[in-house]
């Protein structure tokens, strides 16, 4: 025993200097310092900042004082995130062809600036002109919203590229997001301290300033900037382009040969030589098409079963991001000394949550599966968190309708707490269905339309905004003035009913995707038999054609 101490001890430096090393190679490989990160990432930290201390909860602000009724609030910030969703496709799009992601920046920027400032003028309650200034300032603050999510990123990501044809796509992305969620993040902790219970007026008035600072700032930065120049031609106007010629051609009866997926058959026309005119000329004006592009647009949009099922997703998104955060200004929010617990506190367990959900997914799906996963274990991911949808609904439900009994029997405000499980839950969803959502895209889709799987993900899953206006009109009387006069937790309850009916949808929904894989892969036995074949039926022939 006496012999085996020193050994151990002798093995401790060379443990050291192996830690070391591995330490060091990892910080070589995701941590890089680039001159023009910091102008950046002050933008991304001013983003993160406004984003959680006035748009996230920007009812509560809308229904201070009683200002706008309940049920006009929750349609405002609706239509914005339904907005924002599907501005964020629109501006990858243009960022990609025509503009390049630094003007996209500079553009959605100033409309962010300006929507800010509108913001802050409604603030003001201007008389005649507070709500056309309100609608105003929703449509372009959604445009800004919508610059962040894609052509930022993108632009932070350019500043880690080299001119190099074998650079590893994974390190940039690596590096991007280390300065991304380090700025990002460090503007969610300054919106808790940083003017967290302060007035509507002011708090939009310094979001203004802050975001104007760090334009000026980012603009400071243009000397160090790699800047990267639309590719004026994308492959999302390559798609319309075949939807349009095969719609021309609906009328021809041939089919082309080489069509291999066995859906939307009528975007196979978009690959049959006309008469008339010329082949050269069918190209140029877009009317004539390969089988291979008209195969991976088929493959996108066979997505589109897929994305009707997250609607009601979105609606119980849209309902999170409006109820519940109204639900806290009628609790009680003190904690200790803590006079007032911001509601960004909210904010944050659900989107940390969200996070730290689709990071665990993410490492045990790169665990297991490796770089391909399988199609069924996606959907299983995303099941799972459109399982935790009825749930969800059901939790806030108890919890509205226990708030209510106390309020009106005893007149006593519950404590503010009892909404964390439902907070944790949707994040919990949305760190699910998300992170599913992104590895189905890229598992079904082509690479050619890679770039976009941020957008089409993020619009598929928010599209069920706007669905939440119909749902508000038809079942308007559950809603009142207030939350005290409105009957919430009878529509938590329908929502779940709803979520239920949904999540069935899903299931068959999901059968069809995995059949579809079944179809689409060999087993490898097939394989096996297929290159054996391959190897022995050239020699049997010439023997035959010797004999």
């Amino acid at each position: 025993m006496q012999n085996m101490v020193p050994m151990w001890f002798q093995h401790i430096p060379a443990k050291l200097l192996e830690s070391k090393a591995t330490a060091t190679e990892w910080l070589k490989y995701y941590v890089a310092f680039r001159k023009a990160a910091p102008f950046i990432s002050v933008l991304i930290f001013v983003h993160g900042w406004v984003e959680y201390a006035l748009i996230a909860i920007l009812i509560t602000h809308l229904t201070d004082d009683n200002w706008l009724h309940l049920p006009k609030a929750a349609s405002i910030v609706n239509v914005q995130d339904g907005i924002t969703a599907f501005l964020v496709l629109v501006v990858a799009y243009a960022s990609d062809a025509y503009l390049g992601p630094f003007l996209a920046i500079v553009c959605t920027t100033m409309a962010y600036i300006t929507g800010l400032m509108l913001l802050f003028f409604a603030a003001w309650r201007l008389t005649n002109v507070q709500l056309q200034l309100l609608y105003v300032s929703v449509v372009l603050v959604a445009l800004g919203r919508a610059g962040r999510e894609v052509p930022l990123k993108e632009f932070l990501a350019d500043q880690f590229r080299t001119e190099r044809s074998s650079q590893d796509e994974d390190q940039v992305q690596s590096r991007r997001k280390i300065w991304w969620r380090s700025a990002y993040i460090l503007g969610i902790c300054a919106s808790v301290y940083v003017f967290a219970n302060t007035s509507w007026i002011k708090l939009s008035k310094v979001s203004t300033i802050a975001m104007v600072a760090a334009f000026l700032w980012f603009l400071a930065g243009i000397a160090f900037y790699k800047r990267r120049p639309p590719t004026y031609k994308s492959r999302l106007n390559d798609a319309f382009q075949v939807v349009y010629a095969a719609i021309s051609k609906r009328k021809l009866s041939h089919t082309p040969s080489g069509n291999v997926i066995p859906i939307l058959r009528c975007l196979d026309k978009a690959s049959i030589v006309e008469p008339s005119p010329s082949w050269e000329e069918q190209i140029r004006k877009g009317r004539l098409w390969e089988v291979e592009d008209v195969q991976e647009v088929k493959r996108l949009l066979s997505m589109i079963p897929l994305w009707i099922t997250f609607l009601v997703y979105g609606l119980l998104q849209a309902t999170g991001n409006t109820f519940f955060y109204e639900q806290v200004n009628y609790m009680d929010t003190h904690l200790g000394r803590i006079s007032n617990v911001p509601v960004v506190i909210f904010v944050i367990v659900k989107s940390s949550t969200s996070f730290v959900v689709s990071r665990i997914c993410e490492s045990l799906l790169l665990y297991y599966w490796g770089e391909k996963v399988p199609r069924d274990v996606i959907l299983r991911v995303i099941g799972a968190g459109m399982a935790a949808s009825p749930i969800c609904c059901i939790v806030a439900w108890r919890v509205e309708n226990y708030r209510l009994q106390k309020y009106v029997n005893l007149d006593v405000s519950i404590t503010v707490f009892w909404l964390v499980p439902q907070f944790f839950l949707l994040g919990l969803m949305e760190g699910l269905v998300f992170g599913g959502m992104e590895e189905m895209f890229y598992a079904i889709v082509p690479k050619s339309f890679s770039n976009y799987g941020p957008s089409f993900t993020q619009f598929s899953l928010n599209i069920g905004n706007f669905l939440s206006l119909l749902v508000i009109l038809v079942f308007g009387g559950l809603f009142s003035d207030d939350l005290d006069t409105s009957s919430l937790g009878t529509y938590y309850a329908l929502l779940g009913y709803v979520c239920f009916v949904n999540l069935l949808f899903y299931c068959g929904v999901a059968t069809y995707y995995v059949k579809e894989s079944d179809h689409e892969k060999e087993p490898p036995l097939v394989q096996e038999i297929k290159q054996k074949l391959e190897q022995e039926i050239p020699p049997a022939v010439e023997q035959a054609q010797n004999w």
